[in-house]
């Protein structure tokens, strides 16, 4: 229930709408009540004329049914209408039955639509927060969360919530409205067979709430293992040429078999519990309208029901049922939808593992040195970093080497908060980076890796990304800068080519010397090349490295890399191993002190050299 107040806290803001919109539903479901009043007359004196033997009265019946008829009279004009439409019922009952459902379908349409309409804005401000707390988690979060987990949350579970917010809340305000006319209708026309009618009714509300609890848990189910499905699917189409490379596509197509195997089995617990609600309530139903039969024959024979009134109060529980019958199928959407909600809102709230501090003030402009004091940092209980001390000067260039898994790439993440280090502090310019906020952190730092990442938009747009402000002639001049503008001319339309999807339409080369253009635009003063060559071939890496050669003149940089021979120039080199600083200065130094870097070089020689 808290789940389903929070969820209807975001039609806050289209409150207006949404009770002009329960207004108006309300008043097509009290018409409803309306037309079926016209039957009586339509009975009585079109299709069994002298056999009515007339309304029950308040003399005639017992005083209680007198005082009950009395009250309602107060509310509902029906004694009249039934005299002004009796006189000439077979003309006027069917104009008055159109007239009132012209205006019902008015009344109708622009509810629904007003519900429609704020529903889906619900909804849209709803996906947007969960896409922006999405967006601003740390990576960790992401390392625990698979990418076809995280779209069907944004994507499927949202759209359940949505299937709620729109046409089942109208359908709720709607029917939820209308019964309390219908109940007032039948108790007009006959007060005992209503009764009779109200003293079963919970019986028929009993199966939505027993049977709710079991649909809401296996939709719970269902949408894990949907969630399953969107990952194992993500998975194979991203890594389609390594299923096809090693002829995977049948163990692949078994793994997603089994993954529907789980959602199909909880489908079909919820399709259970959600077929066995109707046949319950029909029997139920049978059980009430045999009661009312028995009733009705029981008064007519007795001249104490005339045909006309049995006939409006049949309509009424009818509807009655009909109504109640819907209402149970919102009640099951509804346990959907707030089981998605459910796991919407435990994303939504999950707290960030990377966030600003209270109070955390602007990093002003780079200007002197970075400072790693005594940090470490462990996955879990593995200890990756083990007291680094470093400090790199503005204008620096330092390479990070060693064996993988030394914690290189972890190093290099510490800097712009990807993670915070388990002990220790990082300083830049002698302010803690704890203690400034993430964006202006991160403004200051350049970051070319090895997995280039390009979105699926036009070249001009993936090198000014996110900067719709910056002219073309800038665009252009990063890209020369980054020895990408002869190919980038070349190509079919020129800067606005779209890349495709990761950039799919470019090599491997051209991919990454975009991203340098990337960050040349960004002309930040700090410069992390994550293994930036590490995937071309050697007429790519000639270029590439041009192209890093420019991006870091002027700029301090950490540079992390497996071949030794791109990191020469460095002005030191930092050799990690087990998680610790073992060896540092420049190549020359290094190849002479005969360590740990020595070893590797050589290695690595005769790896090339074979």
């Amino acid at each position: 229930m808290r789940d389903l107040w929070r969820l209807l806290g975001y039609l806050k803001p289209y409150i207006g709408r949404m009770t002009l919109a329960a207004v108006l539903l309300a008043m097509s479901g009290a018409l409803m009540a309306a037309v079926v009043s016209t039957v009586k007359p339509l009975v009585n004196q079109v299709l069994l004329p002298g056999v009515s033997s007339g309304p029950v009265t308040a003399e005639r019946a017992p005083e209680v049914g007198g005082d009950i008829l009395s009250a309602i009279r107060d509310w509902l004009p029906v004694e009249s209408l039934s005299r002004w439409l009796g006189e000439h019922a077979f003309v006027q009952v069917p104009l008055l039955i159109i007239a009132i459902f012209f205006v019902r379908g008015v009344f109708l349409y622009i509810g629904q639509y007003l519900t429609v309409k704020s529903g889906v804005m619900l909804i849209r401000d709803l996906r947007e927060e969960l896409y922006s707390a999405v967006a601003f988690q740390s990576l960790p979060f992401f390392q625990a969360h698979p990418t076809g987990l995280i779209l069907s949350r944004i994507l499927n579970d949202v759209q359940r919530v949505q299937r709620m917010t729109t046409m089942h809340l109208a359908d709720l305000v709607r029917v939820s409205a209308m019964v309390p006319f219908l109940l007032l209708t039948a108790l007009y026309h006959d007060w005992r067979m209503s009764l009779v009618t109200m003293v079963m009714l919970p019986l028929l509300g009993y199966p939505m709430i027993k049977l709710g609890k079991k649909m809401r848990r296996a939709s719970t189910a269902s949408q894990e293992n949907l969630a399953l499905v969107a990952s194992r699917l993500t998975e194979s189409i991203t890594g389609v040429k390594i299923v096809q490379g090693f002829g995977m596509e049948h163990y692949e197509i078994g793994r997603f078999r089994e993954a529907l195997r789980l959602m199909l089995r909880a489908d079909l617990r919820a399709g259970r519990a959600r077929s066995l609600a109707p046949s319950v309530m029909e029997l139920l139903g049978a059980v009430v309208g045999a009661a009312l039969f028995y009733l009705a024959g029981f008064y007519i024979a007795r001249g104490r029901l005339d045909p006309g009134n049995f006939t409006v109060v049949l309509l009424c529980l009818g509807m009655l049922f009909m109504s109640i019958r819907r209402l149970n199928a919102v009640y099951s959407e509804m346990q959907n939808a707030l089981a998605a909600a459910t796991r919407v809102f435990e994303m939504l709230d999950r707290e960030r593992e990377i966030a600003d501090r209270p109070g955390a003030s602007p990093l002003p402009a780079f200007s002197a040195e970075i400072r790693f004091d005594r940090v470490g940092f462990s996955y879990g209980d593995e200890q990756v970093l083990r007291d680094i001390e470093l400090t790199i000067a503005r204008g620096e260039t330092v390479a990070l080497v060693g064996p993988s898994g030394s914690g290189k790439s972890t190093l290099a993440n510490l800097l712009p908060r990807f993670y915070d280090p388990t002990s220790g502090r990082i300083l830049v310019d002698g302010q803690n980076i704890r203690d400034v906020t993430l964006e202006s952190l991160r403004s200051q730092i350049g970051l070319v890796t090895q997995e280039t990442v390009l979105f699926d938009d036009t070249v001009r747009n993936n090198i000014a990304y996110g900067r719709e402000d910056i002219p073309l002639e800038r665009v252009i001049d990063s890209a020369r800068a980054s020895q990408a503008h002869e190919f980038i001319e070349q190509l079919p339309r020129g800067y606005d080519t779209a890349v495709g999807e990761r950039g799919t339409r470019l090599s491997m080369g051209q991919r990454q010397r975009i991203t340098i253009a990337r960050a040349l635009l960004k002309d930040p003063p700090l410069l992390i090349l994550d293994e930036a060559t590490s995937a071309l071939d050697a007429e790519s890496e000639v270029l590439v490295q041009r192209a890093l050669e420019r991006l870091m003149q002027g700029r301090t940089s950490i540079v992390i890399a497996h071949r030794l021979a791109t990191v020469r120039n460095a002005d030191r080199i930092l050799v990690l191993e087990r998680g610790k600083i073992v060896e540092q200065g420049s190549h020359q130094a290094l190849l002479a002190g005969g360590g740990v870097y020595a070893r590797l070089y050589e290695l690595q020689f005769k790896e090339s050299a074979s």
